[in-house]
């Protein structure tokens, strides 16, 4: 997953959600408050970009767990002086342009934009926006970020896969970390010096819980212990994977000043989910009908993912689940959002690979096409969806198509020359899957 990828996926998100939280639903725990990083819906896969609530009074000496919901998004906790400073900058901006395309944001909003986030480190790298990624010139449209909004239109990768700098994670994203004020982030990427945290007291310049692991004892947990010396006052928080997009805030407050209690967190927490996932709960019952319309358009058909505007959230799902298709017929799926289409995936597929040396990188199987599937071409027009005709899938081996992320959408056509039933899924999302049956 390239950073040009993840920096067009972080642009895009903003605002709205997925899933509707019932009422007897609970996210308790022994700590003073849960936060939910990312959240699935019980009935229909999904990914949110979001922490619930995104805002929570906690007091000095508080265990504040963040519980995430692991969708094949990679999340972090990150907090810091450095944080509170770009954030200040940055969530103004989002709450003002960010529900609008590209080309009706004024070029010195990116310019402001990115000039702040470029000082954290991010899944992005440490440089700044990617090359086309920036503010677009005076008078410009979308068409540079268009043109490369599909694996196959950027650079094509050498014979030895992608290149291994575009799939590295920064170790000062990836890995715990903490320095202080005064110290300085790594420029090479490398990892930080200290990565035992400690209690946060308030006063470090950067905080970083790392990727919170999917696995393990302490798979999707990360319990950030509050110090009991810390200072009244706000501390804001983001996601270094997605930016200034996911964010939020802990007011921390002295002891004779009343902080909800952990059924009331859970509670704001529904109120949050509630409220951003009814429209895009509809889009999800409109598609399995088998009819939808997004931005005046009615598509029908078959669909991978679901999505509409600029949105924090997707659904994840192929919809139907099921096709049944002929020898040689053209199958299309209409896809919203960042996905592959990829069969015989095997059992074990990590979409983040933490090394030996203590660095981690993306998967490089996750981006490019594969098993003779073909590159995307060039759109000719930008504005348009992109339209690509993946051939031919014989059955047997991994294939994929490779990730695409286009707007509008991308239409995506594949065919099969044997019978047989085949189970298929997106590469970075696991729990979207689906089956294609094919006859004689």
């Amino acid at each position: 997953m390239s950073s040009r990828r993840l920096m067009k996926m972080a642009w895009g998100a903003l605002g709205l959600g997925l899933a509707l939280v019932a009422p007897a639903c609970s996210f308790g725990s022994e700590s003073a408050a849960t936060i939910l990083v990312d959240y699935e819906h019980d009935t229909f896969a999904t990914q949110f970009n979001r922490y619930f609530p995104d805002r929570v009074r906690v007091h000095p000496g508080d265990t504040i767990t963040f519980r995430q919901t692991w969708t094949g998004e990679p999340h972090t906790v990150t907090l810091g002086a450095l944080v509170n400073d770009v954030l200040e900058v940055t969530k103004p901006l989002i709450e003002e342009y960010g529900h609008l395309p590209d080309e009706e944001i004024p070029p010195k909003v990116f310019e402001e934009f990115f000039a702040a986030e470029g000082q954290l480190p991010t899944a992005f790298g440490d440089e700044g926006p990617p090359e086309g990624e920036g503010p677009p010139e005076e008078g410009a449209g979308p068409e540079g970020e268009a043109a490369e909004g599909a694996a196959g239109a950027e650079e094509a990768p050498d014979a030895e896969g992608e290149d291994e700098s575009e799939r590295r994670l920064p170790g000062t994203v990836a890995q715990p970390c903490v320095i202080e004020q005064g110290g300085e982030i790594p420029e090479d990427g490398g990892l930080c010096e200290e990565r035992e945290l400690p209690e946060f007291e308030g006063t470090e310049l950067y905080f970083n819980s790392g990727i919170i692991p999917f696995e393990g004892p302490r798979g999707n947990v990360f319990d950030l212990k509050i110090a009991e010396d810390i200072e009244p006052g706000a501390y804001q928080f983001l996601c270094s994977v997605h930016g200034s997009f996911q964010n939020g805030t802990l007011e921390v407050v002295s002891e004779d000043e009343s902080a909800p209690s952990p059924d009331e967190v859970n509670q704001a927490t529904r109120e949050q989910v509630n409220e951003v996932v009814r429209p895009l709960d509809k889009l999800f019952r409109d598609a399995q009908d088998g009819r939808l319309v997004l931005g005046g358009e009615t598509h029908t058909g078959n669909f991978s993912g679901l999505t509409e505007g600029f949105t924090s959230g997707l659904v994840n799902e192929f919809v139907p689940k099921r096709i049944e298709t002929s020898v040689e017929e053209p199958v299309t799926w209409r896809m919203f959002g960042p996905h592959t289409i990829s069969f015989d995936v095997p059992e074990y597929f990590p979409i983040v690979e933490f090394l030996d040396d203590g660095t981690a990188r993306f998967n490089e199987e996750l981006e490019p096409p594969a098993g003779g599937a073909p590159e995307a071409p060039e759109p000719e027009d930008p504005s348009k969806p992109m339209v690509i005709d993946g051939g031919t899938y014989d059955g047997s081996g991994f294939w994929s198509s490779g990730l695409f992320f286009a707007d509008p959408y991308v239409e995506y056509t594949l065919r099969f020359s044997t019978p047989g039933t085949y189970r298929y899924a997106c590469l970075i999302h696991p729990p979207m899957v689906g089956t294609l049956v094919v006859k004689e």
